[in-house]
């Protein structure tokens, strides 16, 4: 089962992107990533928004 979240669903009011796990925390870590490589976050500011929204953003996970 791959898991999946969008960035727009997540809360972005933009972005499309869509990243990818095989588990919870494969798809934050490449969530993380996309979040310093695009739109800004250090690991710290990402690490910070995530502990502040962890259930909204399991909510608008998907699987496949």
């Amino acid at each position: 089962m791959t898991l999946s979240i969008n960035c727009k669903d997540a809360g972005d009011p933009v972005c499309t992107h869509t990243m990818y796990g095989e588990t919870e925390e494969e798809l934050f870590e490449n969530a993380k990533k996309h979040g310093i490589e695009v739109h800004g976050y250090t690991e710290e500011s990402f690490n910070e928004e995530m502990s502040k929204n962890l259930e909204h953003f399991r909510k608008a996970i998907r699987s496949t």
